[in-house]
């Protein structure tokens, strides 16, 4: 890192850390406010935004340190005006924040899933079949005639592009019921009958070691608060000679520091009231990265690494970091372009094709 990034990047914490200060303060008088500036914050942590045009720079830091001192302006500038005592109202909403971290995912997710349900969006088949083979990869000829599970299968649409995509049976394993039964819904409308979902803590699969040809895990072992336990669930339960995929939240940077940093404020407005505010600006429902970032109970971020010592030492044959095709994922951002990227996004995503 030059100087010129790093006194760049000092200064874009501590307008962060300001902004973070200010917040909390205006958050008893203007919640709304606070959600609509933390989204716009949220948004400009990305290299571009597909939904809305506006940007403070096209240098990326810069990008930021505009966003972050025009935020500073506008809640000294609400923090001076009077409010009405709904706020008050609105804050006492229980957070649910003392109840389990379990709980709280499945109610975090549950109705997340729920939201965007009938949302058209891209295939899964298409996104993960394009990854694959981006990476010079076959996923179909992976998995067909194999048995599969998706470990964390949520709402089933991995589970379900899978089983399209040629596997012999697959299995959805999750602990939140709302979910699955979304899940079971999404199969019957698709017509896919190769595949049953399982209501189960992943953490203690209910399977046999190497009971399984691929093993799937997408965006949920760092959630779990035992990453450990699920890794060693992930092995044990893969057959020798076979593979899977893992995708994991990667660690470094301003990007994964500030969901920390926003995390934390953000758990004094209830998700709920959050949720409307962003409703109420047009967000569509399958954006909902900001909502998971900002009451998600437990977040891990995880170094390369720590996850390729593991699965060497676990003697798999080949441990394979895929880069991604989708031109906006941080993890290809990251891997082309250098240091500078770094400083921005940590190691970006990871992602591995892993063989036994």
């Amino acid at each position: 890192m030059n100087d010129s990034n790093s006194n760049m990047i000092n200064q874009i914490y501590k307008l962060l850390d300001d902004f973070l200060d200010l917040s909390r303060e205006a958050i008893p008088k203007h919640p709304a406010i606070v959600v609509i500036l933390m989204h716009e914050y949220f948004r400009s942590l990305y290299p571009n935004d597909p939904f809305i045009e506006e940007r403070y720079d096209d240098d990326i830091f810069l990008n930021i340190k505009k966003c972050l001192e025009n935020n500073i302006i506008i809640l000294k500038s609400y923090i001076k005006l009077g409010s009405y005592n709904f706020s008050k109202h609105i804050l006492d909403i229980p957070n649910n924040h003392n109840e389990d971290g379990i709980k709280q995912m499945n109610n975090l997710f549950g109705s997340l899933w729920e939201e965007r349900f009938n949302e058209k969006v891209l295939d899964s088949k298409d996104v993960i079949n394009d990854l694959f083979n981006f990476n010079k990869l076959n996923l179909s000829s992976l998995i067909k005639n194999k048995s599969v599970i998706d470990i964390g299968c949520g709402s089933g649409r991995f589970s379900s592009a899978l089983a399209r995509l040629g596997a012999k049976n697959v299995v959805g394993v999750d602990i939140n019921k709302q979910g699955l039964e979304l899940a079971r819904n999404l199969v019957k409308h698709q017509k896919v009958n190769n595949i049953k979902f399982i209501n189960h803590d992943i953490l203690n699969l209910p399977f046999d070691d190497e009971s399984f040809d691929f093993v799937f895990s997408k965006g949920v072992l760092h959630h779990t608060g035992n990453l450990n336990k699920g890794l060693d669930e992930y092995s044990r339960v893969l057959k020798k000679g076979g593979s899977g995929y893992l995708y994991l939240y990667a660690s470094g940077g301003i990007y994964w520091n500030s969901r920390k940093k926003m995390r934390d404020v953000m758990k004094m407005i209830p998700m709920e009231f959050a949720i409307k505010v962003l409703n109420s600006i047009g967000m569509p429902s399958r954006r909902t990265i900001f909502v998971d970032s900002w009451y998600v109970p437990i977040e891990e971020y995880i170094e390369s690494k720590y996850i390729e010592d593991y699965f060497s030492n676990k003697n798999f044959q080949s441990v394979t970091r895929l880069k991604s095709s989708r031109l906006f994922e941080l993890d290809k951002i990251v891997l082309e372009n250098g240091d500078w990227a770094k400083d921005m996004w940590g190691e970006g995503e990871l992602r591995y094709h892993l063989t036994k």
